[in-house]
């Protein structure tokens, strides 16, 4: 059976089955029925006279022999993928479905009108943008590259930096003229402090004092895990806000909030484009990844 089969098709198979831990999402991905996957991945075992997988009603877990197989065959798939593209003249107009995501604010700012524009100068990429500030397993959820800012804990995925983001602490000015001075941030812990749970240290507030990266620790009475909701409470006068610089500078130029403690704000964070590293970069995404990183070179 597996001699009259495309066995590149049988090894992509199998890779998809091993990432997304499943013959339904695996088939899903590769546009096809759950019953060919599992027959390319029966054709192929029976050609290595090996069991790759183990199955379950539940999930599909790779065998001690498929774990070491893997990594040769992902290699194996891109190579051909690389030398087909060459033959092809994968320079020229690139085409297909890109799948994207992006933390909700940065999106709606940013990112939802340069994909207008990408979309206007590649009118071959077909893309579906998923805009959520909760986290999103690329490869089970068959995304190609997402935008995500600050550090990075997954080391299993790759990612270029297309830019950074600056910090700001700020407050309305009805709060400040009711609250106690704030003259360094040693006196956070006497103010009502907005906290934003999206960011990873929540309620850990860096600053940089003496040249130094210094920690305080703020006990929030509202915590919201919303960057424009943490906005409006700003807003509201409900305590001090640390965002992301995008997030209040129309407030900020309008003098709807009053940056606070300048000398004390160092701190950017990084905006990288991830992608997973066991996925060919084709042509489609290397030229969306180049196109975000001229896009938001501006932002330093």
């Amino acid at each position: 059976m597996a001699k009259i089969m495309d066995r590149i098709d049988l090894l992509k198979t199998y890779l998809k089955v091993a990432d997304t831990g499943s013959f339904t999402a695996a088939a899903e991905r590769l546009d096809m029925t759950p019953q060919l996957a599992s027959k390319y991945i029966r054709a192929l075992e029976s050609e290595l006279g090996a069991q790759l997988f183990h199955r379950s009603t539940r999930r599909v877990t790779m065998t001690e022999t498929g774990a070491a197989f893997y990594e040769r065959c992902a290699r194996l798939v891109d190579d051909f993928d690389e030398l087909k593209a060459d033959v092809r003249q994968d320079h020229c107009a690139p085409r297909g479905q890109l799948r994207l995501t992006a933390p909700h604010c940065f999106g709606g700012k940013y990112l939802v009108e340069a994909l207008a524009d990408f979309s206007a100068e590649h009118p071959e990429i077909s893309a579906t943008l998923d805009l959520t500030d909760h986290y999103i397993n690329l490869v089970e959820d068959g995304v190609d590259v997402a935008i995500r800012i600050g550090s990075l804990e997954d080391s299993s995925l790759l990612a270029r930096q297309i830019g950074m983001v600056p910090v700001v602490l700020c407050a309305s000015p009805d709060y400040i003229a009711n609250a106690p001075d704030l003259n360094t941030p040693s006196d956070l812990d006497q103010h009502a402090c907005i906290v934003d749970t999206n960011f990873k240290a929540e309620n850990k507030w860096t600053f940089l004092v003496d040249g130094q990266p210094a920690t305080y620790r703020v006990e929030g009475r509202l915590k919201i895990n919303s960057a424009s909701g943490a906005r409006t409470l700003a807003l509201k006068g409900q305590g001090l806000l640390l965002t992301l610089r995008y997030m209040v500078d129309d407030d900020i130029r309008t003098g709807r909030l009053i940056p606070l403690l300048p000398d004390y704000m160092a701190t950017k964070l990084a905006i990288n484009a991830v992608y997973p590293p066991t996925r060919h970069l084709s042509a489609r995404v290397r030229r969306f990844i180049d196109f975000m990183a001229a896009r938001f070179k501006h932002l330093k």
